[in-house]
């Protein structure tokens, strides 16, 4: 797979296995075969989940495949806890067949990261401990691995060329058909932020909303990254200037400047830590803590001034001075001083 500025492109070489949907943090990748039934099969207490490489005759009645277990975003995971409902466990099935499987390349199946949100989302909103998703190995003979992902028959008719249209097109747009709910259901702060939405960010906080209300709890902030800025903060606008997402965002009202942050729109891509020229701004990904989500939180709020040399208006945090007339004056402070003295 290679970006440029005209978009996404695949190779001849790509297997179709979905690993760079699971990687892809704001949803503009979809691939086939992941699409999460609204209600699983009744029957046994565990939903096996198999990779298409199973053999036909292995998988129980009920039991959903997919292309490729690291091809499962969190998000999928946490909709097929939810359609399995709180008495019966998600088992992600492991043939030990992924450290031999060209899209594999571990020893495990390579969905611990997702699998492990998805545990930790669940856990913080009160799932049942015996229902958390997992891991099962149940090992097979290399020899009865195909080489290539098989496409199921019924899945056949969409052709590779298709395939590949579907997958690197206009994958935004699919996933926010298929996936996600209709407004309503949908956090208010999604709504308000419409314009800026990655389809991944809104299929997880939508599950999350469903999860935590069968639950009858507010939805922890802690689940998403959490951003604090400390007194070295100059007020540049970098940060909210380079975020992708728009999780981070400059706002002015007649007392006061500053940078807000709405935790759910961040995807951790830690960039505008990395961009801060003062260093004050600190991505934590893993928070700790109880508050509920609530919406953007202001992380500063500077006070508006006026500059006693250019007149003005600046985010004064205790100074007479902008930052231009300041970094001028010990300029000229620098260079003459001393012909001054």
């Amino acid at each position: 797979m290679a970006v440029g500025e005209s978009g996404v492109s695949l190779a001849d070489g790509c297997l179709g296995c979905g690993r760079c949907v699971a990687a892809c943090p704001s949803g503009a990748l979809s691939a086939r075969g992941y699409l999460v039934p609204d209600r699983l099969p009744e029957g046994n207490r565990e939903i096996a989940v198999e990779c298409w490489k199973a053999p036909p005759r292995l998988p129980a009645a009920g039991a959903y495949a997919v292309p490729c277990l690291g091809g499962l975003t969190a998000s999928a995971l946490l909709e097929l806890a939810l359609a399995a409902g709180e008495g019966r466990v998600v088992v992600l099935v492991d043939r030990s067949w992924c450290a031999s499987c060209l899209a594999g390349g571990s020893a495990q199946p390579p969905v611990a990261k997702q699998l492990e949100f998805a545990r930790h989302a669940l856990t913080r909103l009160g799932w049942p401990q015996q229902s958390l998703p997992e891991i099962w190995r149940e090992p097979l003979p290399v020899s009865l691995m195909p080489e290539e992902i098989p496409v199921p028959a019924e899945r056949e008719a969409i052709g590779r060329r298709a395939f590949f249209r579907f997958l690197a097109g206009k994958a935004a747009d699919a996933v926010i058909e298929r996936t996600a709910p209709p407004p309503k259901a949908l956090p208010r702060s999604i709504i308000r932020q419409g314009e800026r939405l990655f389809p991944e960010q809104v299929r997880l906080v939508a599950v999350l909303e469903r999860l935590a209300a069968r639950r009858g709890v507010p939805l922890p902030a802690n689940l998403f990254p959490a951003v604090s800025i400390s007194e070295t903060c100059a007020n540049h606008g970098v940060c909210a200037g380079v975020c992708p997402t728009g999780a981070l965002s400059r706002y002015e009202d007649e007392a006061a400047t500053g940078i807000r942050f709405e935790s759910w729109l961040c995807a951790g891509c830690g960039l505008c830590a990395r961009s801060c020229p003062e260093g004050a701004l600190v991505l934590d990904l893993a928070p700790t803590g109880d508050e509920i989500m609530d919406g953007q939180r202001e992380l500063t709020r500077l006070p508006w001034g006026v500059c006693t040399s250019c007149h003005e208006r600046f985010a004064a945090r205790g100074k007479s001075l902008c930052p231009r007339c300041e970094k001028s004056r010990n300029l000229a402070a620098d260079l003459f001083g001393t012909i001054l003295a």
